[in-house]
């Protein structure tokens, strides 16, 4: 097995650069350490077992996998660009032991940072006028190492042409976010977008994406915090980087920002309409998404959710008060072992399941997409034990694609005989996202008239003969104008 880690594919965006399109980096003349990982991008969270604060500027870096038989071989293998989770604020590429996919799945794996928080999603009218992209610039960095992968790949063995961008949460969504922009077109021909369908919503809650004067007030609020209200963008780019983390979180972007260029419209409309590049799609979810977002502020506060607060989450998830009442009577807590699991199944089916389905609904006739969700309700939690059952729950999944993944500081979880089989079947099916089409017997394509999808389960992935509806309640939030 061979890594190339911390290989620089932009220069440092630090000084002038920063709130700008990355460039590429100066060539380097002498030997690069391509031994260790390079730094991690700049994120304030205290989040218990996702907390990492510190990293550098200078962090649009990437890693290399191959195996030292694929690396030697003369047919070039199919590459896979694996995009971070994180709400587009936490994360480093450096969490992701691709190893395994590299070689069980005879493929050359890149893991990549890329800009976080308000260094990566944030808007100004002064950056505006600047006559540059701006807004995106955490998806404009992917964008450039798709053009490293597409310069340079072929000298690890992988195929330029058969190119695979993953990810999972706010990396599902960026991955989306690649299908819908104009400028990745071209960059790659499949896409894999786990838990990433929060992208099609569009009420300002959760974490839906929100057009460009919405991002400026914002960004003018977070220059008026941080003494800039005059300064301008010259003001913005001098601040202190501890000043930007300190002053952030309320200021957050967790979602691209619709800025007419690098995302021209609602990315719900661009597939709506079919304005949106032709790569082969795979999109799913895991069966129980929302348990995550219920055990983290039970893990940091040690205090489970209450009946008392139940409608009140709700509420600040959905972000419409007679929305909430609605969701109220169709997940109502007497079907319900505890408050926990009822919000659970509404922010699986709100953020997640129904509009990742809709999305499915929307382009299946015009590329070939395929549907699947991950139901392993067994799978190890590396998070803290919970007042009730975490089942399939956000970003569980990732441990059967890279072993010992656990949140970034949080314990290594272990599978058991079946959960490796499950793992070798996920890896081969990511591997080899470019074959989809030579599987079909195993794993149709999606049609709305079947509603067909790939269980992801014990004992064995199979295609479910249960209807979606069975399990999530989209019924119900395909009529809201949601997504």
């Amino acid at each position: 097995m061979r890594a190339y880690l911390g290989i620089p594919y932009a220069a440092p965006p630090v000084g002038n650069l920063r709130w700008k399109p990355p460039q590429r980096p100066r060539p380097w003349t002498t030997t690069l350490d391509a031994t260790k990982y390079g730094n991690y991008c700049p994120q304030n969270a205290d989040l218990g077992v996702f907390g990492r604060p510190g990293g550098a500027e200078d962090c649009l870096n990437l890693n290399v996998f191959v195996s030292k038989k694929a690396s030697q071989s003369k047919k070039k293998l199919p590459v896979l660009v694996w995009i971070h989770g994180g709400s587009m604020w936490v994360g480093a590429n450096r969490d992701y032991d691709a190893r395994k996919l590299a070689m069980d799945g005879e493929t050359v794996v890149v893991t990549i940072n890329y800009r976080l928080g308000l260094l990566g999603y944030f808007a100004h009218p002064s950056l505006d006028g600047e006559g540059h992209p701006f807004a995106n610039y955490g998806l404009m960095d992917q964008q450039l190492a798709l053009d490293w992968v597409q310069r340079n790949i072929s000298a690890f063995g992988g195929d330029p042409g058969d190119v695979t961008v993953a990810g999972e949460s706010s990396g599902g969504a960026n991955v989306l976010a690649h299908v819908v922009s104009p400028q990745s077109a071209g960059k790659f021909q499949h896409a894999i977008a786990m838990s990433g369908a929060v992208i099609a919503t569009k009420f300002p809650a959760f974490a839906a994406p929100r057009p460009l004067d919405f991002a400026e007030r914002k960004g003018t609020d977070f220059a008026k915090a941080a003494g800039c209200e005059n300064g301008g963008a010259e003001c913005l780019r001098n601040l202190p980087l501890d000043k930007v983390l300190a002053l952030q979180t309320p200021y957050l972007h967790k979602q691209v920002i619709i800025d007419g260029n690098i995302i021209p419209m609602q990315p719900s409309e661009s597939l709506k309409s079919g304005k949106f590049n032709r790569v082969t799609l795979i999109d799913g979810n895991t069966r129980d998404e929302g348990s995550f977002f219920a055990a983290f502020p039970e893990n940091v506060s040690g205090a489970p959710l209450t009946a008392e607060d139940y409608p009140r989450r709700l509420e600040t998830l959905i972000g419409s008060p007679a929305l909430t009442q609605q969701a109220l009577k169709e997940y109502p807590l007497d079907e319900y072992s505890n408050p926990s699991e009822a919000f659970s199944a509404a922010l699986t089916d709100m953020a997640f399941a129904c509009p990742g389905r809709a999305i499915n609904r929307w382009v299946f006739d015009k590329t070939p997409t395929y549907a699947y969700e991950f139901a392993d309700r067994t799978a190890p939690s590396y998070l803290e034990p919970t007042t009730f059952a975490m089942g399939a729950a956000h970003t569980f999944e990732l441990a059967y694609l890279f072993p010992g993944f656990h949140g970034g500081a949080g314990e290594p979880v272990e599978l058991n005989r079946l959960q490796a089989k499950l793992s070798a079947k996920m890896v081969n099916y990511w591997s080899t996202a470019g074959l989809a089409a030579e599987r079909e017997a195993e794993w149709p394509r999606y049609t709305p008239e079947q509603d067909d999808y790939m269980s992801l389960t014990l004992p064995e992935p199979r295609m479910t003969s249960k209807s979606f509806d069975d399990v999530h309640d989209c019924g119900f939030w395909d009529k809201t104008g949601i997504y």
